[in-house]
């Protein structure tokens, strides 16, 4: 895909609300059913929506279209992991599953960069959070971000380490 089309589809994606959002990568997605933005988006709606299984065959798509989606690739293991852990939040499935796989730092490529930033919520101040705190709230996975904020305000941070250590 050329960074043109990439940052069209970006751009029109990010300015949408969710439900408009769905509509939208649905009709894209019987279009171009290999679209790794399409494919990404419709993961992380899978995954606010409790769909794992939607949720992984979108993200598996999205990282063998578009190899620099590498938190695609963290997000696939983790919706496999979710589906055996049912009950739980997704918040500590992914801790569990970003530790397991040596600790990835995705959002290194350039088109991933791209496409995380363009769907990024400002953290706002909630005292000392670690870089993989920050690192997962660029996911636009809205009940993660709701999961991050609930422990990073909570009594019981201390059960998240990994989210309230310095960098």
């Amino acid at each position: 895909m050329d960074s043109q089309t990439f940052n069209e589809i970006v751009a029109a994606q990010s300015r949408c609300a969710p439900a408009e959002s769905i509509e939208q990568l649905e009709q894209r997605f019987k279009q171009e059913p290999r679209c790794p933005i399409t494919n990404y988006l419709l993961g992380c709606h899978g995954f606010d929506r409790g769909r794992c299984a939607h949720a992984v065959r979108h993200m598996m798509t999205a990282h063998h279209a578009e190899p620099a989606f590498e938190s695609a690739a963290l997000l696939v293991f983790a919706g496999l992991n979710w589906i055996s852990r049912r009950g739980e939040a997704l918040l500590p499935v992914l801790l569990d599953t970003w530790v397991e796989f040596r600790r990835p730092e995705f959002d290194r490529h350039r088109k991933e960069r791209r496409l995380l930033d363009a769907f990024d919520k400002p953290l706002e101040d909630y005292g000392a959070v670690s870089p993989v705190a920050r690192r997962l709230w660029r996911l636009p996975i809205g009940t993660l971000r709701v999961q991050i904020r609930e422990v990073v305000l909570s009594q019981n941070a201390e059960r998240y380490p990994l989210l309230l250590a310095p960098a």
